[in-house]
């Protein structure tokens, strides 16, 4: 008997076979001698946790031959097939986020570890040091001090240090304090570990407490509790255009959205899901409500990292050549009232505490291209090294979906409006530029949503396909966490 699978299948079956291939050759992904994610020397994960992850996971698949023969009509048996989707969903994720090897477990240690490393994130030191010099004066002197900044922290906006402070307030409650899964003894290695990555103390300037290497726990779980709402909000949206609840097992296993869970990654994900579905309703309703929520929301994804203005970016272009091509256009009022919101941040900090906006982007760019160190790696090799690392960190399912929507928009949609097609040339265009050369999956993360939304069109209609692409994206995103190390404290 001839299988014939559909053509988004073979795509993520190829992608999925070549990966493996890679992996079983220890092929470097990246570029050597510039940058490349690391094979990991300890690849001893607790087997428990690695047979819930692909139990679940079989699970997630298997249940795609009963979601999706659930239609909406169908009132009861379809909230069924979402809610449970939705909690295997949640499963996997965890099961994944807490996958640590054997030499770096606990593994609420590791968690906090990588919130609390001045190398990894640096933004928990800064969150400190906001307190210290009360946010009058931090914001003030903020884009005089940025130079000074440890690595990712100088090279943004005063957007996450201020979340962080916030979280930190939380955390430091003596209650909370006491949910923390840490002992005594835990909270020793991690002050022997961030004093062995610190650097050297600058004046005025000391160890955070314990009470503070706890905190750092409930921040990760924070920054997890994020990629879970992009992961729902994501799904749900998606599910608006096509009701079939096994959507939320395709997003629950896009692999770069299982490798940065407890990060800050999660939480620019999450702001730039809730700023792509804002602008979503407000093309379809053209309401002052959601043209506020867009702006409102683009406003605290740029405040938080000027890297988001590309997303942003790619959103912005996606309504202005809907607004172009449609016959109803956006009104003017609704427009403006988005774009005062998009600036409202950086406009009430220079109002209020006298912030510079222009000063602070200048230095942090003057800090990302003195530390990044992109400039000194080679050009050619990253334009392709770049896409391939995004390739893998879309996840089969997805490559073959957004694959297909191209090829159908170039053959027969060619110049209607395609959030999808925008996402692409803009990726492009950055490539090309050279500007980021390393890291993407990480660092496009983001964008990933906001190719899906054409691309759904293109879903397999038979359960079989739908289950081998989650099962295939979701194998290889758990294969890749366990031989690629993605995430460590330094």
């Amino acid at each position: 008997m001839t299988v014939r699978f559909a053509t988004p299948t073979w795509i993520g079956l190829v992608w999925a076979m070549l990966l493996i291939l890679a992996l079983r050759l220890e092929v470097p992904f990246g570029v050597p001698k510039e940058w490349v994610w690391a094979f990991r020397g300890d690849t001893n994960f607790d087997p428990v946790l690695v047979f819930i992850a692909v139990g679940v996971l079989a699970s997630l698949s298997g249940l795609v031959f009963w979601t999706t023969r659930q239609s909406k009509e169908n009132g009861k048996k379809f909230r069924a097939a979402i809610l449970i989707s939705l909690m295997l969903a949640i499963v996997f994720r965890a099961c994944i986020a807490s996958m640590v090897p054997q030499s770096w477990r606990p593994v609420p240690v590791f968690w906090a570890l990588v919130i609390a490393s001045p190398a990894a994130t640096s933004f928990y030191d800064e969150a400190i040091k906001l307190e210290q010099q009360g946010l009058s004066e931090y914001l003030r002197h903020y884009h005089e001090q940025l130079p000074q900044k440890p690595f990712h922290a100088a090279t943004h906006p005063p957007g996450l240090p201020m979340l962080f402070a916030i979280w930190r307030s939380l955390a430091m409650n003596p209650t909370m304090q006491g949910l923390v899964p840490i002992d005594e003894n835990s909270t020793k290695v991690m002050r022997e570990v961030y004093i062995r990555i610190s650097p050297p103390l600058q004046q005025n300037a000391f160890y955070p407490s314990d009470a503070d290497l706890k905190a750092t726990w409930w921040v990760a779980l924070f920054c997890f509790l994020c990629g879970i709402a992009a992961m729902v909000i994501w799904a749900w949206v998606l599910i608006q255009i096509n009701p079939n609840a096994s959507i939320i097992a395709l997003a629950a296993t896009t692999p770069a959205m299982l490798w940065w869970q407890t990060t800050v990654d999660s939480i620019h994900m999450l702001t730039t899901v809730l700023t792509f579905v804002s602008a979503f309703y407000w093309q379809k309703k053209r309401s002052i409500g959601w043209a506020a929520l867009t702006g409102l929301m683009s406003g605290i994804s740029l405040w938080l990292a000027f890297k988001n203005a590309i997303p942003l970016a790619c959103i912005a272009l996606w309504l202005l050549w809907r607004n172009f091509k449609g016959q109803e256009r956006l009104p003017f009022a609704q427009v403006t009232v988005a774009i005062l919101l998009t600036f409202a941040p950086y406009f009430l900090a220079w109002l209020l505490f006298g912030f510079q906006p222009l000063a602070t982007f200048k230095a942090a760019n003057a800090a990302h291209h003195a530390q990044a160190g992109a400039h000194a790696r080679s050009y050619m090799p990253w334009v392709f090294a770049n896409l391939a690392d995004f390739a893998m960190a879309l996840g089969g399912a997805w490559l073959g979906l957004v694959a297909v929507c191209l090829w159908d928009w170039l053959k027969q949609r060619r110049w209607q409006p395609s959030i999808c097609v925008v996402t692409l040339l803009v990726l492009l265009l950055l490539d090309l530029s050279g500007v980021v050369r390393g890291e993407v999956a990480r660092l496009w993360m983001v964008f990933i949503p906001l190719l899906t939304l054409d691309a759904l069109r293109f879903l397999p209609t038979r359960d079989i396909d739908i289950a081998l692409l989650t099962f295939i994206q979701g194998g290889i995103g758990l294969a890749l966490h366990i031989q690629l190390e993605f995430l460590r404290p330094f």
